[in-house]
């Protein structure tokens, strides 16, 4: 997959993201895919990846904007804002994610912020 292909499979992934549009994770993912959100324990299989986002969007809207990309080789890194819109508050977290590919595919997605920024920007009290 060239560069460009993998970072527009990237930006689909994130749109379906921003929709709930979990059903087309299979689209994106690999069956084995895994899905870290480093502090917290990775999750690896397309059913246990849904759940987390259906966990996510339980708290409320999530909004993920790309605001820098970049690919090699079979590596897409992003730099991106999450927004969660829960009534009338809105939190916004930086996150830097790296997506590994195969087979035209994500197989790894990790995402890096600090646990503490995002229970303080989404106003929450405890890990879900």
């Amino acid at each position: 997959m060239d560069d460009a292909a993998a970072i527009q499979l990237v930006r689909d992934l994130s749109e379906a993201c921003h929709r709930g549009e979990y059903d087309r994770f299979p689209e994106f993912l690999t069956d084995d895919a895994v899905f870290h959100m480093i502090p917290l324990p990775p999750v690896t299989g397309i059913a246990a990846i849904t759940e987390e986002w259906k966990k996510l969007a339980g708290m409320g809207t999530v909004e993920v904007e790309i605001t820098r990309v970049a690919a090699k080789d079979d590596v897409v890194f992003t730099e991106r804002v999450d927004s969660l819109q829960r009534g009338d508050e809105r939190g916004d977290l930086p996150v830097v994610a790296v997506f590994e590919l195969r087979d035209g595919k994500v197989a790894a997605w990790r995402d890096y912020f600090d646990l503490q920024q995002s229970l303080d920007a989404f106003g929450i009290d405890e890990v879900i």
